[in-house]
């Protein structure tokens, strides 16, 4: 956001200042007409299309936040977001570590094949070990981003930006970047690529800033990823 100024005219002074004022004004607003473009409406999108996506990404965010935190088993996750994500995307997420303990990972594709008496099991072993670790209190904020353009045709990004926090500190910060294609007139996330950093507790708060700054996709062509005002909000392991 570029911000301006409206300067009234003290009496004597030159007019010129006021059609130099009216100019810069004015490109100001062209450049500000121009910044909106590239996320919204450079991205050759209907507002429907636009709230879609959003509510498709923020529907996956939900879920796949749940599930890491043993709110929903991974059947209920898959039926979540059946129809919002790519078959390659879920072939992708199969693969993805869920959780583990005991020198033993659990992939989403373990969990698709446990029974509900096993993964219960799991749960309650899960949560008294992050309560013994004190890390039951962590609360998590994400931030999602209108669609932005793609260089490829028939694609858009979308972005988000995850802050968790503990006893009011920043714990880990992941920054996430969306792929969309339009396939038979709808849009579906095809892949999500992420950058994340975490925050020491003896870390000095100009090293976390340094960290902070180092984060991809924070920019979109050169310019700070714009987010909407709503912000989902979590409640950890609760």
């Amino acid at each position: 956001m570029i911000p301006y100024y409206i300067i009234g005219l003290q009496e004597g002074e030159d007019l010129r200042m006021g059609r130099n004022l009216k100019k810069l004004l004015l490109l100001g607003l062209i450049v500000l007409s121009v910044g909106g473009m590239s996320a919204c409406g450079g991205s050759g999108l209907s507002e429907n299309e636009r709230e879609q996506i959003v509510n498709q990404v923020e529907k996956l965010e939900t879920a796949e936040y749940k599930l890491l935190h043993f709110q929903m088993d991974y059947p209920a996750y898959w039926a979540e977001v059946d129809g919002i994500v790519s078959e390659s995307y879920m072939q992708a997420m199969s693969d993805r570590i869920i959780f583990g303990y005991n020198e033993k990972e659990y992939r989403a594709s373990d969990m698709l094949e446990m029974s509900a008496e096993e993964y219960e099991k799991h749960k309650e072993h899960m949560r008294g070990l992050v309560k013994s670790m004190g890390m039951n209190e962590e609360k998590s904020s994400i931030r999602i981003s209108d669609p932005y353009k793609s260089e490829q045709s028939g694609e858009v990004f979308i972005y988000a930006s995850e802050s968790r926090e503990l006893k009011g500190k920043t714990l880990t910060q992941m920054n996430r970047r969306y792929s969309l294609g339009k396939t038979e007139g709808a849009w579906i996330i095809t892949a999500v690529e992420q950058d994340k950093v975490t925050i020491g507790s003896d870390e000095t708060e100009t090293d976390a800033e340094a960290k902070l700054d180092a984060l991809k996709y924070r920019t979109h062509e050169g310019a700070d990823v714009q987010y909407r005002n709503n912000i989902l909000t979590f409640k950890g392991w609760e």
